[in-house]
């Protein structure tokens, strides 16, 4: 059997070049291992939480995108990062996805809009966004208690052992 192209492939080829184009190489290295952490564990949750395939590819996109404006262009933390992040994924990736349709890009922004609302319960995908957001802090360093002691992590942690 040969090996079929995906959305996940046509995400990648938009995601990839930008996080290249980053000069600082920490800043790079970071990006590529918390966005496709992220991305892996959202994929991941959403298979434990009951979804099927085509959801569990499109928490990957949402946990590639959460993140990569606050990568590209630091001073665009602005403490909003959530927002502005949402808006810089539609505007470079989910709008040139073609093969999504506008339910799914609205999916997927509305996962990298409200990932930052940790305290708040949302829609069960946001809360995919969110949770694997979280453990992928704790997990990179299950070591440092600052990420690994908080209670959202914990919860997952229980979830997926």
């Amino acid at each position: 059997m040969e090996r079929q192209y995906t959305r996940l492939d046509a995400a990648r080829n938009l995601i990839d070049p930008i996080i290249k184009s980053i000069a600082d190489e920490e800043a790079k290295r970071g990006a590529f291992v918390h966005l496709y952490g992220v991305g892996l564990l959202a994929s991941l949750l959403a298979f434990k939480r009951g979804f099927g395939r085509e959801t569990a590819e499109l928490a990957e996109i949402a946990g590639m995108l959460h993140d990569l404006l606050t990568y590209v262009d630091r001073a665009a933390d602005t403490g909003d990062h959530a927002h502005t992040c949402a808006d810089y994924a539609k505007e470079h990736v989910l709008d040139k996805l073609d093969c999504l349709t506008d339910g799914e890009k609205a999916m997927i922004y509305q996962g990298v809009y409200n990932h930052s609302d940790k305290h708040v319960k949302g829609a069960p995908f946001d809360e995919i966004i969110k949770d694997a957001d979280a453990a992928q802090h704790a997990l990179r360093n299950p070591m440092e208690d600052f990420f690994f002691n908080k209670e959202r992590i914990q919860q997952v942690l229980r979830e997926l052992i």
